[in-house]
Formats: C-alpha cells, sequence, structure tokens
C-alpha cells in the first residue's frame, strides 16, 4: 500500500524534565586506560583513540554503540601505513561522516600531520599538514564545512594563532588570533555556528573565555568560566549549552566538577559533580543529544565512560526512542551527500508499516525549519522512500532530519555548508 509522505512542523514529542541532566555508567573503553586521547562524534556512534597509557603512546581507535552499549576497534590512525602514528594531546573534530585529526606529540615533541578518516569505509587518508608551526595541546573544533585548529604549545612557547581548514578545497588558511593570551590545555565547543574557547595554561590558570564568529572573523569576550582557573579540562555541547567538566586548577589537585553555560545568558550554572571521579585530559563525544566522557588520568590512566543524559529542549525525539527503540526497528534513513551544499538524496528503508511518513527537519537550537527545505520524491513503497530535499534555503550548520510514521522513527544529523 502506497503511503502519503508529508513535510510536518509539529513536534514530535515532549520530554519530561524528571529525564534532564543525569550521569549514566556504560561500558568501560576496551582499550587501556589513555590520557588525551581523541574523539570523533557521528550521528550513530563514537570514536576514541590515541591517547598515552602510561607506558606507550598509542594509535588504535575504537567505535562506540550507543544502542548496544558496545565498542569496537577500528582501523588505527594512518591505517596499514601508519606505522609511528602514535601520539596524545592531538586536536580533533568531526564533520559529517568524516573525522579528523592532527598535531600532538609522540616521539618527536611537536607535529603537525594531519590525517582524515572515513567513517563509512573505515578507513584514513593523509591530508595537508596543519598550517602554523607543529604544536601539542591545541584545540579542535568544526563549524559547517571548516575544521579549526588554533592555540596550544610548540618549541618557542604558546600559541595564539587560529587556522581553519575547507573541506572543499582540501586548504589550510589563518584565521583571526585567539583574542586571549596564548595558551595550551584550553577548553572549546561549538553552539549555533559559534566556537567557544577558554581556561587553559598560558604560564598560570585562566579561566577566560571568548566566542568566535567565523562569518566576521572575530573574537570577542565572554563570561569567564564559572570554576576555579584550570586547564586540561574536557569539554563539550548538547541542546544548545556548553558543558565543562574536571581539569587541574590553583588548589593544584585535579577536579571533578561540572559546568553548564548557557550562549544566551552568557552565564555558568554548577551541575551535579562528574560521577567518575577527578581527573585531567578526559575526553568526551556527542551522539545525537547525549554526551559521553571518560578516561583521563588522575592516579591511574582512566578506561571508564559516563552518559550525560541532558534532554532538556531536546531537538525533537526522546533520546531513549532514538537510540533504542528506532533501531530495534531496523530502520534506516541515508540522506547523502553529507555534508551537503544544494541537494541530498533521500532513502528510506523498512519503516515499519504505521501511518503517513512525516519527515521533520530541526537545527541545533530545537528550531522547527521544515518550511525551509524542500523534498521531491521519485520513489515510493509501502517500506522504501527515495527522493531529494532541496536545502538551499538553510544556512549553513548541522540539522537533525527525523523521519517517523506513527509507529517507527528515526533520527539523522547532516551538515549544510556554502
Amino acid at each position: 500500500m502506497k503511503k502519503l509522505v508529508t513535510l510536518s512542523i509539529i513536534t514530535l514529542i515532549s520530554i519530561s524534565a524528571v529525564q534532564a541532566q543525569a550521569w549514566e555508567k556504560k561500558a568501560d573503553f576496551p582499550g587501556d586506560g589513555r590520557s588525551a586521547a581523541s574523539s570523533f562524534s557521528f550521528s550513530d556512534n563514537g570514536a576514541i583513540g590515541a591517547g598515552y597509557d602510561g607506558e606507550d603512546f598509542r594509535r588504535s581507535f575504537y567505535s562506540y554503540d550507543p544502542i548496544s552499549d558496545t565498542w569496537t576497534q577500528i582501523e588505527s590512525i594512518g591505517g596499514a601505513v601508519g606505522d609511528g602514528m602514535e601520539r596524545n594531546c592531538a586536536a580533533s573534530f568531526t564533520i559529517g561522516d568524516m573525522g579528523y585529526i592532527g598535531t600532538g606529540q609522540a616521539g618527536d615533541p611537536f607535529l603537525n600531520d594531519f590525517w582524515a578518516y572515513n567513517h563509512t569505509t573505515n578507513t584514513w587518508a593523509p591530508k595537508p599538514s596543519v598550517g602554523g608551526i607543529d604544536r601539542r595541546c591545541a584545540v579542535g573544533f568544526s563549524i559547517g564545512s571548516k575544521g579549526y585548529i588554533a592555540l596550544g604549545q610548540d618549541a618557542a612557547g604558546y600559541r595564539k594563532d587560529v587556522w581553519a581548514f575547507d573541506t572543499t578545497t582540501n586548504t589550510w588558511s589563518q584565521k583571526a588570533d585567539f583574542a586571549g593570551t596564548p595558551r595550551r590545555l584550553a577548553a572549546a565547543f561549538t553552539i549555533g555556528g559559534l566556537a567557544y574557547v577558554g581556561t587553559g595554561d598560558d604560564g598560570a590558570f585562566t579561566k577566560d573565555f571568548y566566542v568566535y564568529d567565523p562569518t566576521m572573523n572575530i573574537w570577542n569576550a565572554r563570561a569567564p568560566f564559572g570554576g576555579s582557573p584550570r586547564y586540561s579540562t574536557v569539554s563539550f555541547a548538547v541542546n544548545g549549552k556548553g558543558y565543562i567538566a574536571c581539569g587541574y586548577d590553583t588548589t593544584l589537585v585535579n577536579r571533578d566538577d561540572f559546568w553548564e553555560y548557557d550562549p544566551i545568558a552568557d552565564t555558568w550554572t554548577q551541575m551535579p559533580d562528574f560521577p567518575g571521579g577527578a581527573r585531567v585530559n578526559a575526553t568526551a563525544f556527542v551522539i545525537d543529544t547525549l554526551a559521553f566522557v571518560g578516561m583521563g588520568y588522575d592516579t591511574s590512566f582512566n578506561y571508564d565512560i559516563w552518559l550525560w543524559g541532558d534532554t532538556t529542549n531536546i531537538v525533537p525525539v526522546d533520546t531513549q526512542d532514538a537510540v533504542t527503540d528506532l533501531h530495534a526497528l531496523q530502520a534506516t534513513v541515508q540522506l547523502f551527500p553529507n555534508p551537503v551544499t544544494a541537494y541530498a538524496n533521500i532513502d528510506i528503508q523498512q519503516m515499519q508499516d504505521g501511518d503517513d511518513l512525516i519527515i521533520e527537519i530541526f537545527d541545533l537550537n530545537g528550531s522547527n525549519v521544515t518550511r525551509d527545505c524542500i523534498v521531491s520524491w521519485s520513489g515510493i513503497t509501502s517500506d522504501h522512500y527515495t527522493g531529494k530535499m532541496d536545502v538551499h534555503a538553510l544556512p549553513a550548520g548541522t540539522y537533525q532530519c527525523v523521519v517517523h510514521n506513527g509507529k517507527a522513527h528515526k533520527a539523522t544529523k547532516f551538515v549544510v555548508i556554502k
């Protein structure tokens, strides 16, 4: 039976505040405990790799499946030709189905090589070396089709330069210097097309914070971090809020406190402490609206992983559904190419028979932008839908495509670049 396919601007599910802001222990990282590891945040899983385990620098990577709460070893940095690519204190970021990692330290105390990981094919490819000088302990973040590596430490001291990698031209370009002091081991996260960078070590403990606007190529000061001055924290952003946890501070001890940043109010709020205990150089990745935090070092090298399930003002779908029921129904939604510039192909298969198919598009602030997209369907059967979506009217950024039919729903992220 053919089904009617529509675009909807109705919010799917209202989330109970009882579910908001909770920590939950998840499966341990299967490799050795590691400090200053790197991570990638894909739409359906996360990955952690590299780092230092107390004896060796590592290049192995593992992928985490939130549905089964299991880890699988994936290709190590550089693949078959990657011997010697071990490192920690690298900078990494994710754009669509590609993860990028560069700089860091190993046998060479300062690196500037740069690698791309294809999540779909489980392969690595070398990319042009990071702009500027070799460095370690930099920050990495992505906005649209560009990834950024900034700050860090080189043989001469601390850095404040900022470099952008354009995935469409495969080139690096220098951007406006960071507005604060040169530093290493800072925190960074992105919200709504802006990057927020602060804390770190500039020869002293710092807590100042700044926002970078890539369209204007300018930095502006924001409210200082709410906790004590520190470096070697772990940071991430979900549901339009930024988060910082742990680190080493002015008391000369490692911390376990956890802070939330609201970019609209420009305020910091202390949250429940990180339950894994005090540590430095932890790592984090985000899947959908869930953050996974762990690893790092205190008196030993850690391998624990904790879920931060902040479902406050969640983007449209109950996260529990997004990572259990939808996959249990074996529904698949493919949207490609990803990133997309103008048109994206949509392929939806194995949706359980139900009501009419509805598609919704949301930005990462939770705003429904479905009316700005045009979908043209080329094939519709009872369990297979193919078509094309026009995204010309969407600004550059990250979006969530939600598909549901009354019995099954599925969410997948995509990136629009201009």
